[in-house]
């Protein structure tokens, strides 16, 4: 349960982003998922799960082109974000130093929504201290890759892009815990009984 925008108290639902349906035990990982959403009172929505019947109707296939496909991955996605409250992000280091492309296109998405906006990650320090590549040092101090970029040094592990996103460290079942305490708390400053965890 949780206070929604218009103050009402229900179910949240979430989108949870991530890397994780690239993997071949992305089916266990759904079930998983949603197991762990339900013990915590949220209603999850992984990318590959079968659209409900709701006003958000998914792309049809014009041929059997791969932008078609694409189009109608992208669509089901963006679907799935719609018919959300929030985003659970999995922003971990995904084919070199930084999150996913496609997660943090989703995650701004959910941001332009007006989505509340979660996400997890294993090494919650900030970026200079956490990047695994090559470290160069200028003169002036300022840290960058071996290419000479900039490791961004706001005390956050990720781009400032991020910096409205509650960034819990640790795994998925970390960020639900965290997500459910500050839903609890908010349930119980407007008088309402928290929800409890079994």
């Amino acid at each position: 349960m949780f206070i929604d925008k218009n103050g009402v108290v229900r179910m949240p639902k979430a989108y949870l982003a991530g890397t994780e349906i690239f993997y071949p035990d992305s089916k266990q990982t759904q079930e998983k998922y949603h197991a762990l959403c339900e013990k915590y009172g949220i209603i999850g929505f992984y990318p590959e799960d079968v659209a409900p019947e709701d006003e958000y109707k998914e792309y049809v296939k014009k041929d059997d082109s791969l932008h078609e496909m694409e189009m109608q991955l992208f669509t089901h996605d963006l679907n799935h974000i719609k018919r959300t409250d929030i985003i659970i992000a999995n922003l971990n280091d995904y084919r070199g130093n930084e999150p996913d492309s496609g997660t943090a296109v989703e995650c701004g998405l959910a941001w332009g929504y007006g989505h509340r906006c979660f996400a997890f990650i294993d090494d919650a320090r900030p970026m200079p201290q956490r990047f695994k590549g090559v470290k160069k040092v200028r003169k002036d101090g300022t840290v960058t890759d071996k290419d000479g970029a900039n490791l961004e040094d706001f005390d956050s592990p990720l781009n400032l892009m991020f910096c409205d996103f509650t960034v819990f460290e640790g795994e998925f079942e970390d960020a639900l815990k965290g997500i459910r305490k500050i839903f609890n708390e908010e349930l119980i400053a407007a008088g309402y009984q928290p929800f409890e965890v079994k």
